[in-house]
This record gives structure tokens, C-alpha cells and sequence, in this order.
């Protein structure tokens, strides 16, 4: 009898005990699952926000290029310059290259200017300020541009959430290699 109670209380231990490693794989298992759909959000938002930040410049913007360019033959020129930018947001500004001489390498070079408040007194300090030159996003590779044709580069400038308000000034320069071609220009965000 005695060997029976310990046989019906072993059976009952290893019943108990495939319970409980069902219920434990159960639960690893939906973890897993969160974890990995938790790890498949963020690598959408993740790759969202990249797309987000590529931008491309509107119909009105390569239109009103082509205009200044073309029909007005100026070298270098920013049609729609200022903008007004939340913290976190960003806005594409659309710089636009003539070249009027022989075939040559074109690229950009966009750098902060000025940084002042509502009464024009300089708000930021040399670490911030270089914080922000970082806020201009572009395509560093020089273009090659034929005699008499015109490219445009794409300017995304990306404030950041910790950024803060007033008016940031950068300048655009068009350069082929060392030289600066044209006249700079200045984009002008207003961040709220």
C-alpha cells in the first residue's frame, strides 16, 4: 500500500510538474510574440521616419526653379527661402545651380549663420551652435553639371525637439571644388 501512495504521489508531481512547464513554455512563447511585434513597430517607425526625412521638393518649388534658372538665368538660387518649423518637425528648402560656363563638379555646403531671438540678440553658445550645423540634411556628392544646364539639391533642415525658439539663419553656398560659385544663400527658419 505504501508503494502505491508514493507511485499515485509521484504521478501527481510529474502531472503537476508538465503543468506547470506547459504553462512556462505558454508564457515565453507570448512574450516572445510581444517582443517581436514591439521589435517589428519600431523598426517601422524606424524606417518611416528615414522615408519621412529623404523629402523631395513640391511641384511649386521645381517649377519656380526652373523659372529663375531658365528664364531668368541666375547662377544659384533658393526661390522659397524662409519657413516657420516646429520643434521636431522639418521642411525641404530647394537649391537650384545654373551653369553658365564649361562642364564641371558642382556641390553644396550649408552652414549655420546666425541664431538670435525676437530681439536679435545671439541666443546660442559654440556647443549648441554646433549642434545645429547638424540640422541640415543634404546630398554631400558633387553633381555634374553640363555647360548651359541646371541641377537642384534637396535641403532638409530637421529641428530637433530640445531646440530652441527663434530664428536660425544658415547659408547655402554653391561650390565647385574649392571656389565658391555665385552668391551664397540664405535660408531662414523660424523655429516655434
Amino acid at each position: 500500500m505504501a508503494i502505491k501512495v508514493k507511485l499515485n504521489t509521484m504521478i501527481r508531481r510529474n502531472k503537476k510538474g508538465a503543468l506547470e512547464l506547459s504553462v512556462n513554455m505558454l508564457v515565453t512563447v507570448i512574450i516572445s510574440l510581444v517582443v517581436l511585434a514591439g521589435g517589428i513597430t519600431l523598426l517601422y517607425k524606424l524606417l518611416g521616419g528615414a522615408g519621412e526625412l529623404q523629402g523631395t521638393l513640391d511641384k511649386q518649388t521645381q517649377e519656380e526653379l526652373e523659372r529663375l534658372l531658365v528664364d531668368q538665368g541666375k547662377q544659384v538660387v533658393l526661390p522659397y527661402h524662409s519657413a516657420t518649423i516646429e520643434r521636431g518637425k522639418n521642411h525641404v528648402f530647394g537649391l537650384g545651380v545654373l551653369n553658365i560656363g564649361e562642364s564641371k563638379e558642382f556641390n553644396v555646403i550649408v552652414s549655420l549663420f546666425k541664431v538670435s531671438d525676437g530681439d536679435n540678440h545671439d541666443i546660442i553658445s559654440t556647443l549648441e551652435r554646433a549642434a545645429v550645423d547638424n540640422w541640415p540634411l543634404y546630398d554631400h556628392n558633387p553633381k555634374t553639371i553640363a555647360e548651359s544646364q541646371h541641377d537642384s539639391w534637396e535641403i532638409l533642415i530637421a529641428v530637433p525637439n530640445e531646440a530652441l525658439p527663434g530664428q536660425y539663419i544658415f547659408d547655402a553656398r554653391a561650390m565647385t571644388g574649392e571656389q565658391q560659385y555665385g552668391n551664397a544663400q540664405k535660408i531662414i527658419v523660424q523655429v516655434t
